[in-house]
């Protein structure tokens, strides 16, 4: 689909005259989901390339083909070196450089090794003796050999591979021997399709596997970037098949190859990423209060009551979720309650303070709350948030959805996830949104992730990259009109830039978004009601942990962990709550990957 996604009505938008009965419905074709402006503005700017970015290095581009590198023999060590004890025609015995050379007279310098040697001389019998050895070799050599010798020597060359996944049913995109990942899948592809030698099918190290973000299990990516170096004409591939293609006849649906691009051999596709764009859909009723008598709602109405200055009125998620509960049946259970809760639609006000609690991430912070296995002090902890925004609210199978979009410099492992899991939360729960900056301070506390199915990155951006392919290739034009290089050496140090608007992409990559991400997305949702079973785990959950959702947006000394404890491993168990529900209504967070701290969703 072509850009069918996020068309919102300017003036509903601006107006907020728009009601629940009007509000877009993407299971319907003729509707389209509304689209942030953050990620409008991001997209542009990544097909623009060189006008948002900062000044950047030159690209240095040889203004002739590269000379052939001189080969490595005991004759150029010794010109390298001057000769030295032993060296021919470098220099005398002893000797250094230009000086040996004199002393010995031109006849003794060294000859090319491609040269012919001298009849009767012992180069001539030890090539004789070689040429011979090899000859004999290659007359008992089989034609299956011969075969696997020319696949050996067929040429790598280090490319960057954009990749889009559903990441259901995996454990995490890297590669993991041992765990159904996304990179492993590839990887099996790539070695079916010709493009990995058998020598190299063992180790992704040996072919220089790297990524820009690998991503948490159940995540998903509309663009991810991966380098390694690749055989890009293997013999199985026919002529009339693209590459891309012809790896992509080795994937499942749920995982697509969009394009292989040559890159410089310094490219990183992590180090030299810009900024990465990430969207998390979520359901609007999960904003909704905590059900009466339930241990989370008791802890809120203590809180409340503790604190004479606090003026109910002023928070519309409360009388909304004091109207929703008031009308459901006494005694109700949990799947009652569900489809309910399916039915409600998000009061214009509520969605207004969502707005608040997520632009409050903006900036420059320490989000060591929002990652684990990191301390205050760790610098790799201050992260750059660019532009957070929320679209309109959505239908999907009679429930209402909306979108965050983040983008960022980099986000650590889970802390996209958590940073939505404290909003959902901080909003639900009343409390202000000066809340967010006090998780910015030392005080450690448990933050739940929010399940990984609602999200979705859409790419990395590659600005300054971008620029720098730009100019250099400007360069290779003016060097080609003037003839100092020819087809052929343009052509190899040609290079793309990595931008899948200006690739010719983005409706492929829309049409995979809506039928391998967000309708899979939607049918686990209406089928597991995953957002559903987390929320009420945390709702039934006995402890300390949530002391800091209270009126005053404070973070109390009973919710801090000290040093040495874990946020992640909490300090009391739901055993009682378990006791009270079947167990398929309280699902526990998932740890997946949570020993993995560092970069990267």
């Amino acid at each position: 689909m072509a850009n069918e996604k996020r068309d919102v009505s300017p003036d509903a938008s601006r107006s907020g005259a728009e009601t629940p009965s009007k509000r877009p419905r993407l299971d319907k074709p003729a509707d389209a989901l509304p689209e942030a402006p953050a990620a409008a503005a991001a997209a542009a700017q990544s097909s623009a390339g060189v006008e948002a970015a900062q000044a950047a290095e030159k690209a240095e581009v040889p203004s002739s083909p590269a000379p052939a590198r001189e080969t490595d023999s005991p004759s150029s060590r010794g010109k390298q070196r001057g000769g030295g004890r032993g060296g021919r025609g470098g220099g005398a015995r002893g000797g250094r450089g230009d000086k040996g050379a004199g002393k010995q007279g031109p006849k003794s310098r060294t000859r090319d090794r491609n040269d012919t040697p001298r009849e009767g001389s012992r180069n001539a019998e030890t090539a004789a003796k070689a040429a011979a050895a090899d000859a004999s070799g290659a007359a008992s050599t089989g034609a299956g050999t011969a075969e696997d010798d020319k696949r050996d020597k067929l040429p790598k060359k280090k490319v960057a591979v954009l990749i889009g996944y559903s990441g259901l049913g995996y454990k995490g995109s890297q590669i993991n021997p041992g765990t159904e990942t996304i990179e492993g899948d590839v990887f099996k592809a790539l070695v079916a399709a010709g493009c990995i030698s058998e020598d190299n099918s063992t180790n992704p190290q040996k072919v220089s596997l790297a990524r820009a973000a690998r991503t948490d299990a159940g995540v998903h990516a509309a663009v991810n970037v991966l380098t390694l170096k690749l055989i890009l004409n293997p013999p199985s591939k026919a002529d009339e098949t693209s590459i891309e293609d012809h790896i992509n006849s080795f994937l499942p649906s749920g995982i697509r190859v969009w394009s292989i691009l040559r890159v410089q051999g310094s490219f990183d596709p992590r180090r030299v990423c810009d900024q990465r764009q990430y969207e998390y859909t979520l359901p609007t009723h999960v904003f909704l209060g905590p059900k009466p008598g339930t241990p989370m709602y008791e802890t809120l109405e203590k809180a409340r009551a503790a604190d004479s200055s606090f003026d109910a009125t002023a928070w519309p998620i409360i009388g909304a979720s004091k109207d929703f509960w008031s009308a459901q049946p006494e005694g109700s259970d949990f799947l009652a309650d569900v489809q309910a809760k399916k039915t409600w639609r998000m009061p214009r006000e509520v969605l207004e303070q969502i707005r608040t609690f997520v632009q409050a991430y903006e900036g420059s912070h320490n989000f060591y709350n929002f990652t684990v296995g990191k301390d205050f002090r760790d610098r790799s902890c201050q992260r750059v948030m660019r532009k957070l925004e929320i679209t309109e609210p959505f239908i999907v199978n009679d429930t209402e959805y909306i979108s965050v979009t983040f983008i960022g410099q980099s986000f650590m492992l889970h802390q996209i996830r958590k940073m939505v899991g404290l909003v959902m939360l901080a909003v639900r729960s009343a409390s202000p949104p000066s809340l967010i900056p006090e998780t910015f301070g030392p005080s450690r506390i448990h933050v739940p992730k929010a399940p990984g199915l609602g999200l979705l990155l859409i790419s990395p951006h590659y600005t300054e990259y971008n620029k720098r392919i730009t100019e250099a290739n400007s360069k290779l034009d003016e060097l080609l009109a003037a003839g100092r290089i020819d087809d052929k050496a343009y052509g190899e140090q040609k290079r793309d830039a990595i931008d899948f608007v200006s690739l010719g992409l983005k409706d492929r990559i829309d049409e995979f978004k809506q039928e391998q991400v967000y309708k899979r997305m939607w049918s686990v949702e209406q089928d597991d009601l995953v957002f559903s079973k987390w929320l009420n785990f945390l709702d039934t959950f006995v402890g300390n942990d949530f002391d800091y959702l209270n009126p005053k947006g404070v973070i109390p000394p009973s919710a801090t962990y000290k040093k040495g404890e874990n946020p992640e491993k909490t300090r009391a168990t739901n055993a009682d709550a378990a006791a009270q529900a079947p167990s398929a209504e309280v699902a526990p967070p998932s740890d997946d990957e949570e020993g993995l701290a560092g970069d990267d969703e």
